[in-house]
């Protein structure tokens, strides 16, 4: 199958994409193992990486407190790790496109309107994915389970990550492909 992908200032000619290019399991593996422990475990691990998230961007080595993306991400993989086993994981696989419209409207919306990347930065791939390791997930929980935890609704996120892996629809669903297979880069296509 033919999907599209957006690289920011990161592909350099390669013949396959890399899953999880960037390690952002380890962000979120301290969540994931306070959460095999107990719940008053990852509140513990949330609330020491957000004081650690703070000193980090205050001393400007990181742009963002990134703690309760983090954290959600955790939630979201153990639920999957214990509940949905056979799905493909959010942070072991690459992030695809239908389109190569799609993608670019994406890489506008996420990259270029924000100011943090310039269209010389960002390149568009055409990747060929296994079938088999394709999965299709509304994105629309995952960015609600980002809202709930701002509130320190943690009941929510994983009741969202249950609706996300179980491949419900919210009534404006945000699709976004994933696999975890053998990613081969078939054309890369500049930004216009």
């Amino acid at each position: 199958m033919k999907f599209y992908h957006y690289s920011v200032d990161s592909y350099k000619g390669a013949k396959h994409l890399t899953n999880d290019y960037k390690n952002n399991y380890r962000f979120a593996e301290p969540y994931i193992l306070a959460l095999r422990e107990s719940r008053e475990t990852f509140h513990a691990v949330f609330f020491a990486t957000m004081y650690m998230s703070r000193e980090v961007k205050a001393l400007a080595l990181r742009k963002y407190e990134n703690y309760q993306k983090d954290a959600v991400e955790g939630i979201f993989e153990y639920v999957r790790e214990t509940e949905f086993p056979k799905d493909t994981s959010r942070l072991r696989c690459v992030y695809y496109c239908e389109s190569e419209k799609e993608a670019l409207d994406y890489a506008r919306d996420d990259c270029i309107a924000s100011g943090l990347f310039t269209k010389d930065q960002v390149v568009l791939l055409e990747v060929e994915v296994e079938e088999n390791r394709v999965r299709r997930y509304d994105q629309s929980f995952f960015n609600l389970a980002s809202e709930a935890i701002e509130r320190n609704d943690i009941d929510s996120v994983f009741v969202y990550a249950r609706k996300y892996f179980s491949c419900q629809r919210s009534d404006n669903p945000l699709i976004e492909v994933v696999a975890d297979g053998n990613n081969i880069v078939l054309r890369s296509i500049p930004y216009e």
